[in-house]
């Protein structure tokens, strides 16, 4: 875990950077923020989406990180078609690509269902939005208002952000989709180092949009007060919002205190803002490479004469510290986008969910997931082979207060449905019987143990156990534990101090 946060952490400026595109001022008589508001007004539109990912090994890595390296490099997605209809339905199509493989899916979403299939699957694969807000407890959600709210936001956060030192505009002929177009190409260049100073520009902009920060919370009130009003949520449970007296349904009142406490947060993080910055530094001196001139960001938006971006190439470059948790200089990314037919007849590419695995109210069990497609298949071999969604790992003490082994006669014995079941197994009793039957969840092999008899059927066979399946004090069947972690084909080591080891891959 400690792993994972260390490499996860360098996340945050990358998407800090990506939040810095263009500015707010006009460029050589060019609307900057009109080009990046303009596709708010698209309601539907055809597309194509190209990412790719490249990572720069750091000096001297070991064959395991050059593994890791080369899988990261190998990684590739081409959405060929996107489909988004005026009634906000959506469609996808592409193919993934990972190693040698490449794996073509769809997408489909509309309000009541997400769809996607992908090649070897046997069925579909959907999650139902019906009373999707029903099932978390939320009453009230409004789908309009929720996009009205982005808008806000986004017209917010443009009309604030601030001009990269490099930025250009040109008039360029360039293909879209086979076709010929003139446009306007957006240039602009940002370093790892600038980007503090945009953060600090972009909060003093804010700080001083008074018109614009209070049309924001404004929104976000239109869109939060039916919600509260709808799941009955009152000034009592809101009294911890800093709103004192004022009643919710006062929304003059609301939004004034709401804004003053915003604007009033900004201004106190710009106050400390340079001092908080040298101390992230002194704590964290690897974020000197990481915002260091050596991470770019280069993005070209091409632009029609309705200030719709009809393509755009975005290449970010990160530089990386040298570390054991990260073996990379640098990792690259690459993203572009055409777009078609904006505002045309566009009608979605519908997929079936007749036969279609509920997601929603299936806990797939890794044996299940697999089942799910062809064997052999490029999608199973990639979920059993390079994910692993089949592996699991236990280890039991000789003092283990879970399983409580038992050792007799050099044999040792845990509770048959713990293992069992830790191991994905399914376990049934059968009472008329006084048997328990055990389904291995991914080859689908069965044993049936009786209790007190020492015979197991293993697919049929019959196998004579060290003592008969007895009953601990608390009603616990105990079997012997290798021959149950084997027959579920997982591998069983035990080290000099009695540590047991069970391994399935």
């Amino acid at each position: 875990m400690k792993k994972m946060k260390a490499r996860t952490k360098w996340l945050l400026p990358i998407l800090a950077l990506l939040l810095i595109l263009a500015g707010c001022q006009s460029v050589a008589g060019f609307d900057v923020n009109k080009a990046l508001l303009g596709d708010l007004d698209v309601k539907s539109s055809e597309s194509s989406t190209t990412l790719s990912v490249n990572a720069v090994p750091a000096a001297g890595i070991s064959a395991e990180d050059q593994k890791m390296v080369d899988l990261i490099n190998s990684f590739s997605l081409n959405i060929s078609h996107v489909k988004l209809q005026d009634n906000g339905n959506i469609s996808a199509s592409g193919v993934v690509g990972y190693k040698q493989l490449s794996i073509p899916f769809t997408f489909f979403m509309d309000t009541t269902a997400v769809v996607f299939t992908a090649k070897g699957a046997k069925q579909p694969f959907y999650y139902p939005l019906e009373g999707y807000e029903e099932s978390l407890g939320l009453k009230g959600f409004d789908q309009n208002k929720t996009t009205e709210l982005s808008k806000l936001l986004t017209q917010f956060v443009v009309k604030n952000l601030p001009n990269p030192g490099a930025i250009s505009i040109a008039s360029v002929n360039e293909s879209v989709y086979g076709e010929q177009l003139s446009l306007t190409k957006l240039h602009t260049e940002i370093t790892g180092e600038e980007l503090p100073a945009l953060v600090k520009s972009f909060l003093k902009s804010i700080s001083k949009d008074t018109e614009g920060f209070t049309a924001f919370i404004s929104g976000l009130y239109d869109y939060l007060y039916p919600l509260l009003e709808a799941n009955g949520i009152g000034a009592s449970e809101l009294s911890d919002l800093g709103l004192g007296d004022i009643p919710l349904e006062d929304k003059e009142g609301v939004v004034t205190v709401a804004h003053d406490a915003a604007k009033l947060a900004v201004d106190a993080l710009l106050l400390v803002y340079d001092k908080q910055l040298d101390n992230l530094y002194s704590s964290t001196p690897e974020l000197k490479t990481v915002l260091s001139k050596d991470t770019k960001l280069n993005v070209d938006l091409f632009v029609d004469n309705g200030f719709h971006v009809r393509k755009q190439n975005i290449d970010l470059n990160v530089a990386l510290p040298a570390s054991e948790d990260l073996p990379l200089q640098s990792i690259s990314l690459k993203l572009g986008t055409q777009t078609w037919n904006v505002n045309g007849p566009v009608t979605a590419d519908r997929i079936s969910t007749e036969g279609a695995l509920d997601m929603s109210s299936t806990d797939l069990t890794p044996g299940e997931t697999l089942r799910s497609f062809e064997q052999g298949s490029d999608l199973y071999n990639l979920l059993k082979n390079d994910m692993g969604i089949t592996s699991k790992s236990l280890v039991i003490a000789p003092d283990d207060d879970y399983y409580y082994p038992i050792v007799e006669g050099g044999t040792t014995y845990v509770p048959l449905r713990y293992l069992a079941e830790d191991l994905d197994a399914a376990v049934e009793w059968d009472g008329a019987n006084r048997a328990i039957k055990v389904t291995d969840d991914v080859y689908g092999d069965q044993l049936v143990f009786k209790i007190g008899s020492d015979k197991v059927q293993i697919n049929g066979a019959t196998v004579k156990l060290p003592q008969p399946v007895f009953i601990d004090e608390y009603g616990d069947a105990y079997v012997p534990l290798r021959l149950l972690a084997e027959a579920l084909h997982a591998k069983v080591e035990t080290d000099e101090d009695g540590y047991i080891y069970i391994d399935r891959p």
